[in-house]
């Protein structure tokens, strides 16, 4: 199996590829697509959040989109922070 899927990665342009960067990216793409982490569990067969958070790889650019979200929510006018760490 370990030489055909090496073989394999090769003629498709991406050699070292890992079966777990597949896994990765799925976690990713489903995470970023806003699929809840119930549903998606299910999808990928993580039983455990521990073992699907191995997958869920947080990216600088997720941080930063991140933020830029909350500045936008906190300066859209139409929520205000009302308690420490309580947004409406």
């Amino acid at each position: 199996m370990r030489r055909v899927w090496m073989t394999a990665c090769r003629k498709a342009g991406v050699p070292g590829l890992l079966l777990h960067d597949l896994c990765r990216s799925a976690v990713r793409n489903l995470e970023r697509a806003g699929v809840s982490r119930s549903v998606a569990m299910k999808l990928t067969g993580h039983k455990t959040e521990d073992v699907y958070g191995r997958y869920a790889i947080v990216a600088e650019s997720d941080l930063r989109e991140a933020g830029a979200k909350l500045a936008a929510a906190l300066t859209d006018g139409s929520r205000s922070v009302t308690h420490p760490g309580r947004i409406r």
